[in-house]
């Protein structure tokens, strides 16, 4: 009995059972507001805004009552800061449908409980199953972190060959001149660049790791060491695909991600400032170059900078984000008193905007500390990191963690005007599939490095 209560991990479960509080509360100031307003008129309108979100919520405690079995070492704070974030998303969800046209949209906060519900499902298949016993050992004969990091070029080129597909086979479903998404059966789409900045982060963290010391240092003009030229190559092809996404996609977002990733393990692994100063200054370069012959992203720079000199058209949805912003003030109008569905593509786009209409500057302000906290414990993770994988796993821990920092900078400077606006989504917030499934495979990853971690400390 006492051995089974020493493995209860007290902390993740109250902070959950507060969590899932919090939202009930969110989701009855829900219903009352959709009364008021005479949006909801029966029990089965209130029904049809519960049901869809209440799995995936309960899920995070039958989580928790697992990670207690199965891995009592593993990160107490991931989990439940990734509850609030996708309770955030579900509730917004749910919200924004209200003004969302079903026959355009479809019932879109149904379809956002099953991506949470099947992101949790694939967390729970990355910490749970014991994959170095039960497959890769046997099928492979070698564990699951070695797999990974000795089979980098098969990563990377699965790598190549989804962005060409993307490039060939790419639908533009919301006429934004965009290809970067596959129409899946079911009326489902799939966007290949979530997938490809995982595959990008492991190819790195396995080669910088090997070649870390030579990429460290080699030849020396002056004060600065470069590497040997061949060591160079995967640098320049990393910032050739950031080019390469700008020049056939116009998609500065996914760009800058992949690049801002790349900087970031880089100079982990060799702690050298000038290399990231020099590889920002390229990708500038190349950004200002490609800017001169671009066409799409122009328009993105020019209303970026001024919304207003085309206000009716190409400025209207940035002029809209800036009014809910505004409407918001310091607390609020209260959830679902709002109007952040006059914002195009609030679900997905400018959530961000439409929360700080509704929950004020004090909501969007504990957005970012939640994600803060959660960029926090994934560093954590990859600071607390020893034994035989030590190099690699830290590695790949820094750069699962970048992936969702630089995501959320990104689009909450897009949605505050402080940088042009991206595509890139808000991670476990804003709606879509692909992304909610990659971020919950993303924490899966993070909380199994951390119960070895944790477990080889208390050994």
């Amino acid at each position: 009995m006492r051995e089974t209560l020493r493995r209860v991990r007290f902390t993740e479960l109250q902070l959950l059972i507060t969590v899932l509080l919090f939202f009930a509360a969110g989701y009855t100031l829900l219903i009352f507001s959709g009364q008021r307003r005479g949006l909801i008129e029966s029990v089965p309108g209130v029904l049809n805004i519960l049901w869809p979100s209440s799995l995936p919520l309960l899920l995070y405690l039958l989580v928790s009552a697992g990670l207690s079995y199965r891995s009592p070492f593993a990160d107490e704070l991931l989990l439940p800061l990734v509850a609030v974030l996708s309770g955030i998303g579900l509730l917004f969800t749910a919200r924004a449908s209200r003004g969302l046209d079903p026959e355009i949209y479809g019932d879109v906060a149904a379809k956002q409980s099953l991506f949470v519900t099947a992101g949790v499902i694939l967390l729970v298949l990355m910490v749970f199953v014991d994959w170095d016993r039960w497959v890769f050992i046997r099928v492979f004969n070698t564990g699951m972190m070695e797999w990974l990091k000795n089979h980098r070029w098969t990563w990377m080129f699965l790598g190549v060959a989804l962005m060409i597909l993307t490039f060939i086979i790419g639908v533009d479903p919301n006429n934004s001149g965009v290809k970067v998404w596959f129409r899946l059966p079911g009326g489902f789409l799939f966007q290949p660049a979530e997938l490809l900045k995982v595959i990008l982060v492991i190819f790195l963290a396995s080669y910088l790791d090997e070649h870390r010391e030579v990429v460290s240092g080699g030849y020396r003009i002056g004060r600065i060491s470069l590497p040997p030229l061949p060591y160079l190559v995967p640098m320049a092809g990393i910032w050739l695909l950031a080019m390469g996404l700008i020049i056939k996609q116009s998609d500065l977002g996914a760009a800058l991600l992949l690049f801002g990733i790349f900087v970031a393990m880089l100079y982990v692994a060799t702690g050298k400032a000038w290399y990231a100063i020099a590889s920002f200054s390229a990708f500038g370069v190349g950004a200002f170059v490609m800017y001169q012959f671009i066409g799409k992203v122009q328009e993105r720079v020019a209303i970026w900078l001024n919304p207003w000199a085309d206000a009716a058209v190409r400025g209207f949805q940035i002029i809209q984000a800036q009014y809910a912003i505004a409407a918001g003030g310091v607390a609020g109008r209260g959830l679902g008193l709002g109007s952040p569905t006059y914002v195009p593509a609030v679900h997905t786009d400018f959530a961000f905007s439409g929360l700080s209409e509704e929950l004020g500057l004090i909501g969007a302000i504990g957005i970012i500390i939640t994600y803060i906290l959660l960029v926090y414990r994934g560093y954590h993770i990859a600071l607390a990191i020893n034994g035989r994988f030590r190099g690699f796993e830290q590695l790949l821990a820094v750069g699962l963690t970048t992936i969702l920092a630089i995501q959320a900078l990104i689009i909450i400077g897009g949605n505050l005007r402080v940088i042009p606006l991206t595509g890139i989504t808000m991670p476990f917030i804003s709606y879509g599939g692909s992304s909610v499934l990659v971020n919950f495979i993303i924490i899966g990853l993070l909380l199994r490095i951390s119960a070895t971690t944790q477990k080889e400390k208390a050994a």
